[in-house]
């Protein structure tokens, strides 16, 4: 993708978060200069959130982006600025890019037809998938202020796993990296029925099954001596089943520990 002169896009931007980050990176990777957008506590007084009470204030909010701007980029490279609006500065001439996630598509075509009213070209729309607890679940501020997860996406609440594996040492170091990722875990292994095939189909299967009456779903094929397949389910997300490769059991335990502790990322 081509790098754009000035990419725009806008948020709470509440409790700074990896999902912000994620917008914010992406943004700056796009664009020579970045305008972004901060929800005013006017808007959020006419457009009222859930739990709109327990939202920072807008100077915070505003201050803590800064901060997280300034350690990584110099200031030439962006400017913040409050969001009145529904479109702030993303219909302005000159904006040649729009920054959304993926729960906020709808606002980014909203910006077009907007710019069409006003006799201004669309823009692209590069649109950024949500980034993932690591119970599966979206990163978010409402997640955040409830207490459900830290600003990192990792699970403060206890967390319920089901464990499908077809030997005991895919097990054991499977339970390793679970109850290294989540010390709070209430475990739950599953004995599936034996059988030759090794694919992904396979781990797909036993991980919906391993999700039953839990938070989370895991299972593990061991393809040969030095492979292991990992298929990881949630309520509403099922990952793409991945390789961990590696010489020694005690290798794919640790890279096992690092995909749960990010979210499959």
């Amino acid at each position: 993708m081509g790098r754009y002169r000035l990419v725009a896009l806008g948020g709470t931007f509440d409790r700074l978060h990896v999902g912000h980050e994620a917008l914010l990176s992406t943004a700056f990777r796009l664009g020579g200069t970045v305008t972004i957008g901060v929800t005013s506590s006017e808007y959020l007084a006419r457009h009222p959130k859930p739990g709109r009470q327990a939202i920072q204030p807008e100077g915070t909010r505003r201050r803590a982006l800064r901060r997280w701007l300034r350690d990584r980029y110099p200031p030439s490279r962006f400017r913040v600025a409050p969001l009145r609006d529904g479109f702030g500065g993303s219909v302005e001439a000159g904006v040649d890019a729009l920054v959304v996630s993926a729960e906020t598509v709808a606002g980014g075509r909203a910006v077009n037809r907007e710019r069409r009213r006003l006799g201004r070209p669309p823009i692209p729309v590069v649109v950024v998938p949500l980034v993932l607890a690591d119970d599966l679940e979206p990163v978010s501020s409402r997640r955040i202020r409830s207490g459900a997860i830290d600003r990192e996406g990792h699970r403060r609440a206890p967390i319920s796993v089901g464990l499908a594996t077809l030997d005991a040492v895919t097990r054991a170091g499977a339970e390793r990296a679970v109850r290294a990722a989540f010390p709070r875990v209430r475990l739950r292994p599953i004995d599936p029925r034996a059988t030759a095939s090794r694919s992904a189909g396979l781990a797909r299967r036993l991980a919906g099954r391993a999700l039953r009456g839990n938070d989370l779903g895991l299972a593990l094929v061991p393809l040969g001596p030095r492979a292991w397949l990992v298929a990881l389910h949630g309520p509403h997300v099922a990952l793409t089943p991945r390789r961990l490769r590696g010489t020694t059991e005690a290798n794919r335990t640790a890279q096992l520990l690092r995909l749960l502790r990010r979210g499959g990322r």
